[in-house]
């Protein structure tokens, strides 16, 4: 906190005057402790992706090559509850196709993020199964396999204006207790 106390007082010495005391006395719990300035290693991100993950903007992929060494697990889950109702509506030979047809976009997909984030100089594995988008990212988040969860904003969803982040998203960040980055 010293630091941070020398840093202010150096910035505002003569703009706050003899208020600096006081403002700091008021906002002390808003202000870093140097225990809490450490920034957490990071070895293995999870990164979840789907159809409205849309385009990876470069400034993520440079952001996630500041961790070197780090290991990127990309995953494509495919919603079971929606391939279970197209089942039921048109049948299992339809349900049957479209799952194909999902897990080749899913490869495809998860195999190109794969690629760009390998010429960033990270390892990374891809997958893609059917199960939950929320549960299943949550299960894997709770594990100690992997230290950072970094997701699209739109993951699960389309935003929209009113809504400018996924109802999914909020409900794995809310569940994960680990370091995230929303993009």
């Amino acid at each position: 906190m010293d630091v941070f106390s020398r840093l202010i007082a150096r910035k505002f010495r003569n703009i706050a005057g003899g208020r600096y005391e006081e403002i700091a006395k008021r906002y002390r719990e808003f202000l870093l402790l140097p225990e809490e300035f450490v920034l957490p290693e990071i070895h293995s991100i999870l990164m979840p992706v789907d159809r409205f993950s849309g385009n990876i903007p470069e400034e993520l992929y440079e952001i996630l090559s500041a961790y070197p060494g780090a290991s990127v697990t990309v995953v494509y889950i495919s919603e079971k509850r929606t391939l279970l109702l197209i089942e039921q509506t048109l049948g299992r030979d339809e349900a049957e196709k479209l799952k194909r047809a999902k897990m080749e976009f899913a490869e495809r997909v998860a195999a190109e993020i794969a690629s760009r984030l390998e010429m960033h100089g990270l390892r990374v594995r891809h997958r893609q199964f059917i199960g939950s988008k929320s549960d299943d990212v949550v299960k894997m988040m709770e594990g100690e396999e992997f230290d950072l969860l970094v997701i699209s904003r739109s993951y699960g969803s389309e935003v929209t204006k009113i809504s400018p982040i996924s109802p999914l998203v909020l409900k794995i960040v809310q569940h994960v207790d680990k370091p995230t980055i929303v993009y």
